[in-house]
């Protein structure tokens, strides 16, 4: 029988701690996403003989998403589905990327999988976002100088508790302007991490950045470590009155992360084409491909 507590940064400590364990290296898992989106899909934890369990609601239904060990994995899978039949539901794995596919097919042959081109992630070199060097990437040089040249006196600053009511206030502005991509229940859940996130800042290990051009804050940005040299980027908002703002938010973030992080995740684009070309035209040096794993699915590949 598995005991789930909900995901807080106290519970999902053992994610920390436990080590050996083959993980997925997507951002949907990671310790700050899993405890800010808590109110939207439930996240919880177990442990199952120093194995994790992480279990989820979507559209109502059990789903899971594991770090194992490969000897344990066939036990594993067999309690996640008795926990899952409990509900009435088949079991479901998600967020499983192609490097752990084959350990799950090994274990459970009967197990199909899908891919999905909206959640898969973007994942970017931090020299090529710090430097943008390079023909492709001459877009965005062009606009990051033309910020630097519009506003000369502007001032990256790390994010902190002092700041942390002007970013509310310009997220609520974001979204006030109509700048949610048309997914405006999206964008209130949203903000409602954005809040979680700063209450809990230090616990969740988060790491942001500000821009304030005159004493304004006009961009700020945040996330946390995936592993121990992947970071992912969770929120990046801006004033799109100042040009070129997104393009400094994310140069000056780069250049003052801590060094050990050699790659930024930026998470998917959620089928979103405003998102999906704003991602793309940064020029990723790979798309991390996310499968789900359920029963009586059709390969989709």
């Amino acid at each position: 029988m598995l005991t789930f507590t909900p995901c807080t940064p106290q519970t999902c400590q053992p994610l920390r701690t436990i080590s050996g364990l083959i993980t997925p290296q997507g951002c949907d898992t990671s310790i700050i996403n899993l405890c800010s989106w808590q109110h939207l899909y439930q996240g919880s934890i177990a442990i199952f003989n120093n194995n994790i369990i992480l279990r989820f609601s979507y559209e109502g239904h059990r789903a899971y998403s594991l770090r194992f060990r490969p000897d344990d994995l066939a036990a594993l899978l067999q309690v996640v589905r008795e926990d899952a039949a409990e509900a009435g539901d088949g079991l479901c794995i998600f967020g499983v990327n192609e490097e752990q596919l084959p350990y799950y097919l090994k274990a459970d042959p009967t197990l199909s999988y899908s891919y999905s081109e909206d959640s898969s992630d973007y994942v970017y070199a931090r020299q090529s976002l710090a430097t943008l060097s390079g023909h492709k990437l001459q877009s965005k040089r062009n606009f990051l100088n033309r910020f630097r040249r519009t506003y000369p006196d502007y001032q990256f600053r790390p994010l902190g508790p002092d700041d942390m009511d002007a970013c509310l206030a310009l997220d609520k502005s974001w979204i006030n302007k109509g700048l949610d991509l048309g997914h405006t229940d999206e964008e209130i859940n949203e903000r409602k991490t954005i809040k979680y996130v700063f209450d809990h800042w230090q616990e969740l290990e988060a790491i942001g950045g500000t821009i304030y051009v005159g004493g304004q804050l006009i961009a700020f940005t945040y996330g946390a470590a995936i592993n121990h040299d992947t970071f992912d980027v969770c929120v990046e908002k801006a004033d799109t009155a100042f040009e070129g703002s997104y393009a400094a938010i994310n140069n000056e973030f780069v250049n003052h992360l801590p060094p050990q992080f050699l790659w930024l995740n930026r998470e998917e684009d959620l089928g979103i084409p405003g998102l999906r070309q704003a991602k793309t035209t940064y020029q990723p040096a790979l798309k991390l491909h996310k499968y789900v794993l359920c029963e009586n699915l059709i390969h989709n590949h």
